[in-house]
């Protein structure tokens, strides 16, 4: 017989010098992870707030296009008819069930359940690497690097639903972490229904965990799937940076990039190649220029930018593997006897 359980593999000791040369200063060690919720809460408050005024003082709504969509199919529901009667309603109608205190409570309560999600995203993440023996100091880096994103608080605060599935695949690796194999097909199940593409993570899930039952770092192959993916894609949307970010905290204490240099070029290569893909992207949408060839050179540049953190996140890592054999007790005494 034999069984399965935790690797108690250390984090990269290079992520560990990082905090040593700023990230000490701040005193992270100090704040635990509700303080970390609850000041993450209000100021995703504070945003929500703020967008119901951008809406109805800006050229450029902040709240997101599709969250009108998800309210109306609500309504619709809410009246007992049929949300895929709104012409571009093309979700789980769970979801439309979810928004249907829009009509209701208030039309920002979806927003509110987006947040809330979002926040689960950040427990999670926490509990995850809890759950891989990571330092607490180094749970919190990583709790942060999820919480204060502005690509992920502004996602659910616009009223994108993302934070949701982002949720249920942190839950699902938590399931598998945990040895509750049903539980975590159950919700895989569930968050492919909702949105279709962790139907790519099936590959991973089985031949990794549930047939070898071993695996070179699930949550870095998840990662650097969804990276991929994502980057690979023909359509170029902010909510899909969120499938990965919501990984990216996973595999941080693994990593051997030293923020100073490596990790600041990454960081500045990606996001300025996208913020060049935005302004392309808002003279045509916006203000109506003929900037077609402009913004297929700068999707280029941007699937250039991707390709580059990828291979140097790839270089950078410390494999470490989630589940190893262990022979059995019984077994390990009766070859000693041998």
């Amino acid at each position: 017989m034999k069984k399965c359980h935790f690797c108690d593999a250390e984090p990269a000791p290079a992520f560990s010098n990082l905090q040593s040369v700023s990230l000490s200063q701040l005193a992270m060690i100090s704040i635990n992870i509700r303080s970390l919720l609850w000041l993450s809460a209000i100021f995703r408050v504070i945003l929500i707030i703020y967008g119901e005024w951008q809406d109805s003082h800006m050229e450029v709504r902040y709240t997101d296009v599709d969250y009108l969509v998800f309210s109306d199919a609500a309504s619709l529901m809410a009246s007992g008819e049929s949300p895929y009667k709104r012409t571009t309603y093309r979700y789980s109608p769970l979801l439309a069930f979810f928004l249907i205190p829009n009509s209701i409570i208030h039309r920002s309560w979806g927003k509110f359940l987006f947040s809330a999600s979002d926040l689960l995203v950040g427990v999670f993440i926490h509990s995850i690497l809890k759950l891989r023996k990571v330092p607490e100091d180094l749970c919190m880096y990583s709790v942060v690097v999820w919480l204060f994103n502005p690509f992920t608080f502004t996602i659910g605060t616009r009223g994108n639903c993302e934070p949701i599935v982002c949720a249920m695949i942190l839950w699902i690796i938590i399931c598998l972490l945990k040895g509750n194999v049903l539980q975590a097909a159950f919700w895989y199940g569930l968050v492919v229904h909702f949105r279709i593409y962790p139907i790519i993570y099936v590959l991973p899930i089985i031949l990794l965990v549930l047939i070898f039952r071993f695996t070179q770092d699930l949550p870095f192959c998840l990662f650097m799937q969804t990276v991929a993916f994502v980057a690979f894609n023909k359509v170029v949307t902010a909510q899909y940076f969120v499938w990965f970010f919501c990984l990216l905290p996973l595999i941080l204490p693994w990593s051997n990039m030293k923020l100073k240099w490596e990790g600041l070029s990454c960081i500045l290569v990606w996001i300025g190649a996208q913020l060049h893909w935005l302004m392309w992207g808002y003279l045509l949408e916006f203000k109506g220029k003929n900037v077609f060839l402009q913004l297929w050179l700068a999707g280029l540049l941007f699937l250039a930018a991707n390709t580059f953190v990828l291979i140097m996140i790839t270089c950078r890592h410390t494999y470490s593997p989630v589940f190893q054999w262990l022979e059995h007790p019984t077994l390990k005494n009766a070859e000693k006897n041998n």
